[in-house]
């Protein structure tokens, strides 16, 4: 038997192969958000992740074998999940997958489980690392875990590698030098310390022949795609960074203003096409020439009604609202843009092209957050605009339909009303559909932000044929500006959706849709109705919430009870693709779940129902645990306002610290009976603490800058992370002896729902909010302790022959 290892070593491959999972997991994410979209890649990944659970049935078929060759199945592990990684690189060019026609040809779901099974294949390996370890050192359970734990902490850490500019391949070389890594722990002979040497070595190499400047695939039908088959389009520029792969396309058909006018005399300047992970994110425009057709967008009704404005644009995009402002005469003029690749390349390579519109000398650039700036500035703005960067076919097929969104929420548009100055204007702009879903969404927060006395003398609406802009007055509009808003889409061509004193045929005249849906929602809505008009109307758009930040979910039922027809088909495009995708997502994980973890049941022999609190415990402990790493993700970035490092720090600082508290739980001399219960009551006091401490939280930390914030939220999380890492070894640990057998299966349970519990958690969330998402999740850690606590009752062991 070659299981004998010691202890530390076997922690060195847990740790390094953990490290590398994770940080796969997170690349991944990234890769197929650029080759697809952001809800195919939710939906491929998750079912990927089944490679976690899977791993615990196999252990549980061939632990014998699995046992007697402990050290060579740790051993050749990592070479075989290198090998896999890069297989997959070139697997997923051959793997014919086409999302799009996913509904229309069933054929595609094979595609996308030859996709699935090939990813499965590096996690599923890893997994067995991990479960195996933990089967075969049953007395050192709180130590393996720790290491799993705190690697899968460190592993988030390499997605801030992309602050260097490093690409999708150069990380996949990192985390295969890190992977390989493992196999020097416990080679033990010259011989295979020498292989791992030379693989080591010859990666490197490898990856300039066959993965170097390699570019990453992308469907044929992203607007990047379709921009290309242009005639004279070429891509300018690449650079892939934290927020993805930005991308610049120069094209000389390429005209991107989605907002202007059809009526406009003037011709458009030169523009260079701007994307975000293949989708269209605006354009850059050329200085020089006339800016006239300005003039002619739904963007500029502000300026007519304000006099040199001090404007704060959030989203600076290709900087078309730079110009914009600037064109008509912005007194001040202040930048809020995340993406710091697009601000290099707006202060670099096209400076001189954009006439320098990022320039400091010109304009303020502030790289962070919308949202967060808005709570931390003191400074308060004539006008605030807040971009309109998606595109329509993006927002259309309901991509973004997932994504939390803290500009848009309630809370949000109080803040922003809060930093203009008496008199001043919010102003945003959202793509119009037919029927109407999230400018009639946004209409419905604003009138929430404001309340319905005060919003209505307070709010304009307009519309082009593609977008709506919402204007939000700071005190109420008086009849002169009312009379420079008529005249402005008169001779524009633009409709008007709602102004104080507005008759309903006035509206809906230019740009026809079926019904005048903007001034029935708006006068409904101010007159009180809104719970009817929220019931009747036929997409989800009740106001967003920073509990509930789906803006862009406005998924209902009763459009896919119009798919499920005959020649409900033509619903798809109506439907949020993203939302149908979880579901789905779930319930293929469910199915696979359930078929996987009732066959080693059958297989053991025995009484199924002795084992049903082994199921119930280790599944509540993968889902409680998911659910209170989202739910606080949730809050605590909204502490930080920084996607990338909010990610990092707290996903690394909520694994470290629960694996810190699995290795002091195994130290520790408490009663084996107490310390899940323990653990329980002090994670639902912690949890609760936070909940109610929220809004003073948020008060205290605004005005800290980033680093200091970075690191009080990182020790916020240990009270609630450290007990936490208790539970699940603490049950393993009962599993010893006559039910050794059940630890991997076990493992598998707990990977399983932990999988499983990410798909739940976020419809949990859209449904209720995140705070039901952390009353769930206390809900299944009290049943686990509950289930703990029985065993002891019962004699100690989950089952008995």
């Amino acid at each position: 038997m070659d299981s004998h290892l010691s202890i530390r070593r076997v922690q060195v491959v847990v740790f390094l192969v953990s490290a590398a999972l994770i940080a796969y997991e997170i690349l991944l994410f990234k890769l197929f958000a650029i080759r697809y979209w952001h809800h195919f890649a939710y939906l491929i990944v998750s079912i990927a992740l089944l490679g976690f659970g899977a791993s615990g049935t196999f252990i549980f078929l061939f632990r014998r074998w699995l046992k007697r060759h402990f050290r060579a199945v740790l051993y050749l592990a990592p070479f075989l999940m290198v090998i896999s990684i890069w297989g997959n690189i070139f697997l997923g060019r051959l793997i014919a997958f086409n999302p799009l026609m996913f509904i229309w040809q069933p054929r595609e779901a094979l595609g996308l489980l030859a996709l699935s099974l090939a990813i499965l294949i590096p996690f599923f390996i890893g997994a067995v690392c991990v479960g195996l370890s933990l089967s075969v050192h049953t007395g050192e359970i709180h130590r393996i875990y720790f290491a799993n734990l705190a690697g899968s902490g460190v592993g988030s850490l390499p997605v801030l590698l992309t602050f260097f500019h490093l690409g999708p391949h150069e990380i996949i070389l990192i985390i295969s030098l890190i992977t390989l890594c493992a196999t020097f722990a416990v080679g033990g002979s010259r011989g295979r310390t020498i292989i791992s040497a030379i693989a080591l070595i010859a990666t490197v190499p490898l990856y300039l022949i066959l993965l170097h400047g390699r570019p990453v695939g992308m469907s044929e039908f992203k607007d990047l795609s379709i921009a290309r088959t242009q005639m004279g389009a070429r891509i300018e520029a690449e650079v892939f960074g934290p927020l993805g792969l930005v991308t610049v396309l120069d094209s000389p058909a390429y005209h991107y203003l989605p907002d202007l006018s059809l009526n406009c005399p003037f011709d458009l300047p030169g523009q260079k096409g701007l994307f975000l992970n293949g989708d269209a994110a605006g354009a850059i425009n050329v200085a020089s020439g006339d800016m006239r057709f300005m003039e002619w967008r739904t963007t500029s009704l502000p300026y007519r009604l304000l006099d040199r404005p001090s404007v704060l644009i959030i989203g600076g995009g290709g900087g078309t609202e730079i110009l914009n402002a600037r064109h008509h005469g912005a007194k001040e003029i202040s930048v809020v843009e995340m993406n710091r690749e697009v601000i290099h390349l707006m202060q670099g390579r096209y400076r001189a092209f954009s006439g320098d519109i990022y320039g400091p000398e010109r304009s303020r650039i502030f790289t962070e957050d919308g949202r967060g700036y808005l709570e931390r500035t003191q400074q308060r703005f004539d006008l605030i605009q807040m971009s309109l960067l998606e595109s329509m076919e993006s927002s259309s097929a309901g991509v973004f339909s997932l994504n939390e969104n803290y500009l848009f929420t309630t809370e949000a548009l109080r803040t922003a009303l809060g930093r203009l100055t008496p008199g001043g204007i919010l102003s945003i702009s959202r793509w119009i559909k037919n029927p109407p879903r999230d400018s009639i969404k946004i209409l419905a927060t604003a009138i929430s932000a404001l309340g319905p006395r005060d919003a209505a003398g307070s709010i304009v609406m307009i519309r082009s044929w593609q977008t709506a802009t919402l204007l939000v007055k700071r005190g109420p509009f008086t009849p002169g500006e009312i009379e420079t808003v008529k005249e402005f889409c008169r001779g524009r061509l633009f409709d008007l959706c709602y102004y104080p004193g507005i008759r309903e045929g006035e509206t809906n005249i230019v740009n026809r849709l079926d019904e005048s849906y903007f001034f029935t929602a708006a006068t409904r809505l101010l007159a009180g109705e809104g719970e009817h008009f929220y019931e009747e109307y036929p997409f989800y758009v009740r106001p967003a919430t920073d509990d509930r930040p789906f803006f862009a979910h406005t998924f209902k039922t009763a459009v896919l009870k119009k798919y499920l027809i005959p020649y409900g088909r033509v619903s798809i495009p109506l439907i949020d693709w993203g939302y149908i995708l979880v579901w789905t997502a779930l319930g293929i994980l469910v199915l696979l779940s359930l078929l996987l973890i009732l066959v080693p049941i059958g297989i053991a022999g025995g009484a199924a129902r002795g084992r049903f609190p082994v199921f119930i415990y280790f599944g509540s402990l993968g889902l409680a645990y998911m659910f209170l790493e989202m739910s606080f993700l949730q809050q605590f970035i909204r502490y930080l306002y920084d996607p990338v490092f909010s990610a990092a720090v707290v996903i690394g600082s909520f694994l470290i610290y629960s694996g810190i508290g699995s290795l002091i739980a195994g130290r520790i001399g408490m009663d084996a009976r107490r310390q899940v219960p323990v653990a329980v009551l002090w994670i639902a006091a912690v949890a609760i603490v936070y909940l109610l401490a929220d809004p003073l939280l948020q008060g205290i930390l605004f005005s800290l800058p980033l680093g200091a914030r970075m690191v009080i939220c990182s020790l916020l999380i240990a009270p609630l992370a450290l007990p936490m890492g208790a539970p699940f070894p603490a049950g393993l640990s009962r599993l010893t002896g006559e039910d050794e057998p059940l630890i991997p299966w076990a493992w598998g349970i707990n990977g399983f729902l932990s999988v499983i519990g990410a798909s739940v958690a976020v419809l949990v969330a859209i449904g209720w909010g995140f705070r039901s998402v952390v009353l769930a999740a206390l809900a299944l850690y009290i049943l686990a302790a509950g289930v703990y606590w029985g065993w002891f009752r019962r004699g100690f062991a989950p089952t008995r022959r």
